[in-house]
């Protein structure tokens, strides 16, 4: 039966992580919005209801970090206050040794890592593939969103266009500029057109740009000077292919996006090609991503061990001197296990037994270093 400090331990930090948690999650999605979600809204080329719809999508993927970092810092932020305080050491002269102090915040990084080992084979999978398939598609579920009017739209590698208005398909005061490095004036045709259209070609998986009524000047560079033709013309189409912008239609699973089920699927498919270098490079890079998954998870004990004697000795109630420690602790975690993933291509270095190395050594200096502080 816990007593009263350890239920008022339990509620202090847990309302600390939760705060933690939330703000690390909200801030790694404000990053990923920024840069990649949010151009598309500004450019209107996706509504208000789909942005939110993938941020929301986004947020399982984000917690796989959110959660080690924010159990961490709200460790050292609950800790460093009692060890400030002096309320670390009440408790110990009231009888409490330090093990039971700890207990409630042992319990709740037990259970984030359950939670976390839920997250990073499972929700996190299916979220980042949602998140990435959508982004992927975004354009070709709103083709004809993607050419807006007023600006001067540059995605389409050799080409420059304008349209003044657009009414659904319709555009009116159209420009369009070919481009050609190996002219001097950088141009090889200039059209322009009062009127025309815009379609979606699935089979080409292109917009279609259909100028009507219009003219135009075609450029040719000779040695010293620049030939000008005059063109008219009652309609002409040009294709202007997504593919090169968004990439592939399909959207291919790496082994980054597939849940626990899928990555042991595409483990035993390779189970027994010991002698095919390619096989057996796939398998263990496979391996590496389940070991790798798990990793992640246990990363939650792994910086609590660290945290709690940190937090003890360091004695600062100073939220920003703890934020500053516990990203540093997270971010080198990270570096050795991102360093160790490096070595996916080298199967023969057995890199999914190597990426238990971060796990280790962590919870090995942290049981020292509360071994150590629990003598006094």
């Amino acid at each position: 039966m816990p007593n009263t400090l350890q239920r008022y331990l339990f509620k202090q930090f847990f309302w600390a992580s939760t705060y933690t948690i939330f703000l690390f999650v909200f801030v790694l999605i404000i990053g990923n919005a920024l840069k990649e979600v949010l151009p598309l809204l500004a450019s209107g080329k996706i509504t208000w209801v789909f942005f939110f719809d993938l941020l929301l999508h986004l947020i399982p993927s984000m917690i796989a970090y959110a959660l080690p970092l924010g159990l961490l810092t709200a460790t050292l932020l609950v800790l460093g206050r009692l060890s400030a305080q002096n309320e670390l050491m009440a408790m110990k002269a009231s009888g409490l040794g330090l093990y039971t102090i700890v207990a409630p915040i042992l319990l709740i990084a037990a259970l984030g890592t359950l939670f976390a080992l839920m997250v990073n084979f499972y929700f996190g999978p299916n979220s980042i593939t949602y998140y990435r398939s959508s982004i992927n598609n975004v354009i070709r579920r709103r083709p004809l969103q993607f050419i807006q009017a007023g600006i001067c739209i540059r995605d389409f590698a050799g080409y420059i266009f304008y349209v003044e208005k657009k009414h659904k398909d319709w555009v009116e005061n159209c420009w369009l500029w070919e481009l050609d490095s190996k002219n001097v004036t950088g141009i090889n045709l200039l059209l322009h057109a009062e009127k025309g259209y815009i379609r979606y070609n699935q089979s080409s998986d292109s917009i279609i740009l259909t100028l009507l009524n219009g003219m135009g000047e075609k450029y040719t560079s000779h040695d010293t000077s620049i030939e000008t033709q005059p063109i008219a013309f009652a309609n002409t189409s040009i294709s202007l292919p997504l593919n090169p912008l968004l990439g592939s239609r399909t959207f291919t699973k790496r082994l980054g996006y597939m849940h626990l089920g899928e990555l042991l699927r595409v483990k035993n498919k390779y189970s027994n090609t010991t002698h095919n270098l390619p096989h057996y490079t796939q398998k263990i890079a496979t391996s590496l991503e389940i070991q790798k998954n798990a990793v992640m998870s246990f990363a939650v004990l792994s910086l609590i061990f660290i945290a709690i004697p940190l937090g003890i000795k360091i004695k600062r109630a100073e939220t920003s001197a703890n934020l500053v420690l516990a990203v540093g602790l997270a971010l080198s975690y990270y570096f050795i296990v991102m360093a160790i993933s490096w070595l996916e291509t080298k199967p023969h270095l057995r890199p999914d037994l190597l990426i238990w190395i971060p796990n280790f050594v962590f919870q090995s200096l942290g049981v020292t270093l509360f071994m150590k502080i629990s003598r006094y």
